[in-house]
């Protein structure tokens, strides 16, 4: 069915996909659940391939089908609706569209989203963390006093220096953190800790 409109070539084991799509050129892979069922790593070598991919399984649970349209495959089919759907499928995801079942795609989108947050909000604290790092020791010091509410005056006295000097250590950590103000400081402290 497809061979009319497309090369298709059949492999039988993941080595052979990751071998054959290397040495030709592949728009789209077509890969049997059971293959995917039987290996765990088989999401990750793919993606390592970056290669469009459209799985054909057989009553796989939805948890399942957005976990591969998370892991970076490109769609989802039943064998029962191959027949039916499979050169349609084809030419969206050539397009560089998914191909699933409707309702499933804000799930889809609700799990991308949440794990971009994941992955900026865990940016950012490696981001703060290496800024904490220009912080001399003292300012660290200074600034846990902040955030647990102390003043400069008592800051001043517990670490016996001015106050003065508090507020020196203070502009050199808003500086260095780019930040603006003692709520800041303690925001990004919470963070981070």
């Amino acid at each position: 069915m497809l061979s009319i409109e497309h090369t298709v070539w059949s492999v039988n084991n993941i080595a052979d996909i990751i071998d054959f799509v290397h040495l030709n050129p592949t728009d789209v892979l077509i890969i049997d659940a059971d293959l995917l069922d039987s290996n765990n790593t088989v999401f990750n070598q793919i993606k390592d391939i970056d290669l469009k991919s459209l799985i054909v399984g057989h009553n796989w649970s939805e948890d399942k089908q957005i976990h591969a349209l998370v892991s970076g495959m490109s769609g989802y089919c039943e064998h029962e609706d191959a027949l039916t759907v499979l050169v349609k499928a084809i030419a969206s995801i050539s397009k560089g569209d998914i191909w699933l079942q409707r309702h499933l795609i804000p799930k889809v989108i609700g799990q991308l989203v949440s794990l971009t947050n994941t992955q900026a909000n865990q940016s950012k604290k490696t981001h703060l963390n290496n800024n904490l790092q220009l912080l001399t020791q003292r300012e660290r010091d200074v600034a846990k006093m902040i955030c647990t509410g102390g003043s400069n005056k008592a800051i001043a006295s517990l670490l016996n220096i001015s106050e003065r000097t508090v507020k020196a250590h203070l502009t050199s950590i808003f500086q260095k953190l780019d930040i603006q103000d003692r709520l800041q400081l303690a925001i990004l402290f919470k963070e981070i800790l």
